[in-house]
């Protein structure tokens, strides 16, 4: 491997690799920064000081996280994109050997990649011009609307599958649907309608029975809605909910008035955890659900026993 001192290091760091002159033994290579950690930080921090992002090493599970490390990981499967269409991002995480606690360690790894080493892999990897870079979120927005044009396996939230009807039942149908590669079997369930899309009645004729009955209920609905009981019990949640609301709250700031973007990331996010890591929110469904059955149990009690006193009340009044 060349040598090249650190000065020359600065200067070449932001070359135009297409067009950077001079002996090409003294030029630094992908594999320099493969096989010498000091040389990769170097180039790392004049690259991001450039483009006016300092490094920052970031700090995962308690430890400063080995960015060169994730550098060599991914560009060693083919750069993020190969990474992520071949959903490899669990074989990149393997490489770290994170604690178990850490339940976003993909997302988390995701992100640093985008927002320190793109702009690298760009340069010395794919050996692209300074130039033509994009930024982190410019990269991540591209990234994602490619893979649901047709190079992910599987598809995201709000690309469009087929499916057969197998049985239909009052509330809705049963179905099977081929998602990506793979064949799974549902429920869809009736939407409830909403006041413009209920049938209108010609003027002059009365309604029907079942119009009327259709009427009474969305009225006794409305009414319902419009007196929500405080102390009833919140429903339960499912783990993927706990997941969402988690990395939602990361992602809004930083994503601000993107919500379609947030959840189309938020659904790829939870497709990559591993089943251990589906599990811990998995855990928290079933204890929500316990709560609500406990509260539930409370709530009726209550609500009979002030039910019961009512009566009692009436009763003596009269």
């Amino acid at each position: 491997m060349s040598t090249v001192s650190p000065s020359s290091q600065l200067v070449q760091v932001v070359p135009d690799n297409k067009n950077n002159t001079g002996d090409s033994s003294d030029k630094v290579k992908y594999e320099d920064l493969v096989l010498n950690p000091d040389i990769f930080l170097e180039h790392l921090r004049a690259l991001l000081g450039m483009l006016g992002n300092p490094l920052k090493v970031p700090t995962v599970g308690g430890s400063s996280l080995d960015l060169h490390r994730l550098f060599v990981e991914v560009t060693s499967r083919g750069g993020i994109a190969k990474v992520i269409k071949d959903r490899r991002w669990r074989e990149v995480i393997g490489a770290f050997n994170f604690p178990n606690t850490i339940t976003s360690a993909s997302f988390v790894l995701r992100r640093y990649y985008f927002k320190f080493l793109f702009q690298m892999e760009h340069v010395y990897y794919l050996d692209q011009s300074v130039s033509t870079m994009k930024s982190a979120e410019e990269a991540m927005h591209s990234l994602s609307l490619n893979l649901e044009e047709g190079g992910a396996d599987e598809p995201g939230i709000g690309s469009v599958v087929n499916g057969v009807i197998d049985a239909k039942f009052e509330g809705g149908y049963l179905v099977t649907m081929k998602v990506g590669s793979k064949v799974m079997k549902g429920v869809l369930y009736h939407g409830v309608k909403r006041p413009s899309q209920q049938p209108q009645q010609t003027m002059g004729t009365p309604p029907s029975g079942m119009a009327l009955a259709s009427q009474r209920r969305a009225k006794k609905k409305a009414r319902g809605a419009a007196e929500v009981d405080s102390q009833k019990p919140k429903c339960h949640r499912s783990g993927y909910n706990f997941f969402f609301a988690e990395q939602y709250a990361r992602l809004k700031p930083e994503y601000h008035g993107k919500e379609r973007f947030i959840t189309k990331m938020i659904g790829r996010m939870w497709g990559d955890l591993s089943e251990s890591e589906k599990q811990v929110y998995q855990d928290k469904g079933v204890k929500d659900v316990e709560r609500y059955r406990t509260e539930m149990m409370e709530y009726k009690s209550a609500h009979e026993a002030g039910a019961s006193a009512s009566a009692a009340a009436a009763t003596v009044a009269q």
